[in-house]
């Protein structure tokens, strides 16, 4: 194992391992940067695409269809449509941590921990709206977007215009069938 991966692994443990129960995502973010010295792109990376893994962990049996990709929103001004989740650090070795990391938390602290991205908020969203009737199987997610670690508001809302245009092609103007759930400024999911 290379010391860059050894180093990733280390942030996502501690990331996962203390999410949990921690005060806050801040002050959690605020100790792996200032305490244990993490690099904040490191940091990043795990808060916003290892937290991808575990949520799609803990809904793999019940048929939900995600992307293959995710829209990046890049520091430099770009937009990337279709990177590919399986071709970035933080991901992968978040799966591969995943059965050490749900061994070490609690039932409920492990599931809290998946629950943190926006795609798993989504999808809990529509079970309680759509109640006990709603087929998983049915839900077939879009792209998220992840934004680089500095990345300005206009280029963030340009890689969002990409999700809308894709859900203007599969559910076009007068459809009866959309949901849209913004979390936040970086996480926004359509089902």
């Amino acid at each position: 194992m290379s010391a860059a991966t050894s180093l990733l692994d280390d942030a996502i443990l501690y990331f996962a391992l203390r999410y949990p129960s921690c005060e806050s995502l801040e002050v959690l973010q605020d100790e792996m940067l200032h305490r244990q010295c993490f690099d904040p792109e490191q940091v990043h990376q795990v808060t916003h695409i290892s937290t991808i893994a575990w949520g799609r962990y803990l809904f793999k049996n019940m048929g939900i269809k995600y992307p293959k990709t995710i829209i990046r929103a890049r520091d430099d001004g770009s937009v990337e449509s279709d990177v590919d989740l399986a071709s970035l650090p933080a991901y992968i070795r978040a799966m591969a941590l995943v059965d050490k990391i749900e061994s070490s938390l609690s039932r409920h602290a492990f599931r809290v921990l998946c629950m943190y991205n926006a795609e798993s908020r989504a999808i809990v969203k529509a079970i309680k709206a759509l109640g006990q009737g709603l087929d998983l199987r049915e839900i077939t997610m879009y792209p998220v977007v992840v934004p680089d670690l500095h990345v300005q508001k206009e280029t963030v809302q340009r890689a969002f215009d990409v999700v809308i245009r894709l859900r203007q092609v599969h559910w076009p103007t007068g459809s009866t069938c959309r949901r849209t759930w913004r979390f936040n400024s970086t996480s926004q999911q359509h089902l």
